[in-house]
């Protein structure tokens, strides 16, 4: 009985890792499939942002590869239940907040909005299951004993 539990929790975390990839791979298509950005012209209103100013539009090219590469490793990693995964995602949480509060003004359209609570949402969740909730036994370390 609890190791049937143990297995529908992991069911239920893995299910959680690939909805918010499934939900990251919509936000990334939507826009360059619709091209908002043509019908609506918004961008030349916006702030760029203490990153663009800052380093000159060269950062986040590498931002976003870095970040990028950094997130397919941590979610390999806690898709695996390896433990440093935990830690690997949560750096890259951090880091993905940072980069976002100095990176300047975002355009929402309605339909991108949902989609970005929906993976925020997951994120947080993702969290919740590896540091505190039912999944935490599955991340620890653990130690040998000689």
């Amino acid at each position: 009985m609890n190791n049937e539990k143990v297995e529908t929790n992991k069911i239920f975390f893995r299910r959680i890792i690939l909805l918010m990839v499934f939900t990251v791979i919509l936000i990334g298509l939507i826009p360059s499939v619709f091209d908002f950005e043509k019908y609506y012209g918004i961008s030349r209103f916006i702030n760029p942002g203490y990153t663009s100013v800052i380093l000159e539009g060269k950062f986040e090219l590498y931002a976003t590869i870095f970040m990028s590469f950094f997130s397919l490793i941590s979610l390999i990693l806690i898709y695996f239940f390896i433990p440093i995964g935990k830690y690997f995602f949560l750096i890259y949480f951090c880091t993905n907040f940072f980069l976002i509060m100095l990176g300047g003004d975002i355009i929402n359209y309605g339909v991108l909005y949902p989609l970005e609570w929906l993976k925020n949402v997951t994120e947080a969740l993702l969290l919740y299951q590896m540091f505190l909730g039912a999944n935490k036994d599955n991340f620890r370390i653990r130690k040998l004993k000689t």
